[in-house]
């Protein structure tokens, strides 16, 4: 990841190891305040090139402000980022691992934030990617139940309901022994159907007209299941007209092209 290495940790009592990480590219002036940083924290990520220079920083100042609720669930955000630029499934696997372990410190500190919940939630998925099936149906409970509790607390974050829309989808698909194996841990069978993931999908656009080509697409699968055509290939053509910047964009980018072509038999 850079010519110079160095090793970090998150500083939790479960990490045992740590992946080489680049040597962050600013060196300060003068140090940072807490509002400061999480200021120029939240500016550099919202540019997709510079969220590994967003981690670094946290990174730089982890002993400062690890006790700081604002921190740590920025840092188990920036974890998740990692998770997301990461190709390589041993770094994956550490990087979710610790932003699960950061998230669970957040919600503890203060179960009253809406981002503790949204990030351990989102870290929490990114962990069940490595689970077998029992541990998958338990992390994609816990999932779904931070979503809820976020939700109550953030009601006009879009991201959160492209979130349970995705979990709605997902959950419509499941297999019959996957339904069970849920009823076997939780006491009943988990139930969604793609009605309920277009309304959330929906409520996306409304919250944010363009938010995603990612959220584009999956209102474009929802149509295409209910058979409603004509809506399918409105939003298909809309995510064509987003620009890729991400990784997940260039996955759904893939995905809208195949369905374009189903669409226009």
């Amino acid at each position: 990841m850079g010519k110079c290495l160095r090793y970090i940790t998150a500083n939790t009592d479960t990490e045992e190891q740590s992946f080489p990480v680049s040597v962050a590219l600013n060196t300060h002036a003068e140090e940072l305040n807490l509002d400061a940083l999480l200021q120029k924290v939240d500016n550099l990520r919202t540019n997709e090139t510079s969220k590994m220079e967003s981690f670094e920083l946290l990174c730089d100042y982890k002993e400062k402000f690890r006790d700081e609720v604002e921190f740590i669930w920025r840092f188990s955000r920036a974890y998740g980022d990692m998770y997301e630029l990461s190709t390589n499934t041993q770094e994956k696997k550490h990087y979710a691992n610790i932003g699960k372990t950061l998230g669970e410190k957040a919600i503890t500190r203060a179960p009253m934030n809406g981002h503790c919940h949204l990030w351990y939630a989102v870290l929490c998925g990114h962990v069940s990617e490595f689970e077998g099936l029992q541990n998958k149906i338990n992390y994609g409970h816990r999932f779904k139940e931070h979503l809820d509790k976020a939700i109550q607390f953030l009601p006009e974050e879009p991201f959160l309901y492209y979130l349970t829309g995705r979990y709605c989808y997902t959950v419509s698909k499941l297999s019959w022994i996957e339904k069970k194996m849920a009823a076997t841990l939780f006491g009943k069978i988990p139930s969604s159907t793609v009605q309920e993931a277009l309304q959330n999908f929906l409520k996306v656009e409304e919250l944010h007209p363009g938010f995603s080509k990612s959220n584009y697409m999956f209102l474009a699968k929802c149509y295409m299941d209910l058979r409603q055509i004509d809506n399918a290939r409105k939003f298909c053509n809309l995510a064509m007209l987003l620009p890729c910047v991400t990784k997940e964009d260039k996955d759904a980018q893939i995905e809208v092209k195949t369905m374009s072509a189903s669409l226009k038999r």
